[in-house]
């Protein structure tokens, strides 16, 4: 059987118009945000309801009727899901598509914010976010650490339920990709939990891009980091000391495109590189100078200038 995910109040829809024999969109609707663990009702509908036949196409699979139920087991990020409409007397038909975020909630975490992994002490790794779905609880909760089932050493152990793996010394072997697993007996659905990178080595951040830029020309910059990103570690941006100023500016994840528009002027960029299940981060600041676009020789050695001037003002 298929089942599905739900936990928002509003309803959120995804509308498809196509060309049908009597000019009939189809609108698959359904109760909010789609969560792992999590049971959603899809509708489709279309005004020659109920002369049309409607077929669900999902995941492989082709149900009959204009409802659909999924609870999604948290191993994909997004779904597809078509809908087919058919009118037996006239042969007409199509078809609308909607494409489904899956959020997961469940996640696994160092026990303490604060702790920042460290060979050879103490470690606790939490199964946080448990679907409350279920009327008879979560069960079964098992540890994966890169892929495999987690064996147990003597310096491990298993708390509360399961929930909590705990480790006496963690060794620099036990790094790794950890996931916890979780079964909802009354769904009958099996629910992985988002994964965590268990690494002991220090990152590094560094940002790209020039350190003198011309006000009306668009200038570009790259957050580097050693961690991989969406993975091991998420950036954020700061401008400590102002927002940069100017006709276009822009962020996509670890880049940035500006156009200045003030000479004379500095701006900090910050690079924050962090993991706040593991508590780990690493930041970079780059001082820009901003001036007019030069038109000579001599505005040329002004630029010169006025970079080594920004390195200085960067030092003091």
């Amino acid at each position: 059987s298929i089942t599905m995910i739900s936990s928002w109040t509003t309803l959120c829809c995804v509308v498809l118009v196509a060309s049908m024999g009597w000019g009939s969109p189809v609108q698959i609707s359904w109760p909010g945000e789609v969560t792992a663990g999590y049971t959603t009702v899809f509708t489709c509908s279309s005004s020659c309801f109920p002369n049309c036949t409607y077929t669900w196409s999902f995941r492989g699979e082709t149900l009959e009727g204009n409802s659909l139920t999924w609870t999604p087991d948290g191993q994909d990020l997004t779904a597809e899901l078509q809908c087919n409409v058919s009118d037996p007397k006239t042969g007409a038909s199509t078809r609308g598509t909607a494409i489904i975020k899956v959020k997961n909630k469940m996640f696994v975490q160092i026990s303490s914010q604060d702790t920042v992994p460290s060979p050879n002490q103490p470690l606790s790794l939490v199964c946080s976010g448990l679907p409350s779905s279920d009327p008879r609880g979560p069960s079964d909760l098992v540890w994966y650490k890169d892929g495999q089932k987690v064996s147990l050493r003597e310096n491990m152990q298993l708390l509360g339920n399961n929930q909590t793996l705990h480790f006496d010394s963690v060794l620099p072997s036990d790094g790794g990709f950890y996931h916890c697993q979780t079964h909802l007996p009354s769904l009958e659905v099996t629910v992985d939990s988002v994964g965590f990178l268990l690494s002991f080595d220090p990152w590094n951040v560094s940002i790209s891009g020039p350190d003198v830029i011309y006000t009306g020309v668009q200038s570009e910059f790259t957050c580097l980091t050693s961690c991989t990103l969406n993975v091991e570690c998420t950036v954020k941006w700061q401008f400590r000391g102002g927002f940069p100023v100017g006709p276009h500016f822009s962020i996509k994840g670890n880049h940035i495109k500006w156009v200045p528009s003030l000479p004379g002027t500095f701006q900090n960029f910050t690079c924050i590189a962090e993991n706040k299940a593991s508590g780990q981060s690493a930041e970079d600041t780059k001082m820009v100078a901003v001036i007019d676009v030069p038109i000579s020789g001599s505005e040329a050695m002004k630029l010169s200038g006025l970079s080594a001037l920004a390195f200085c003002s960067f030092m003091i």
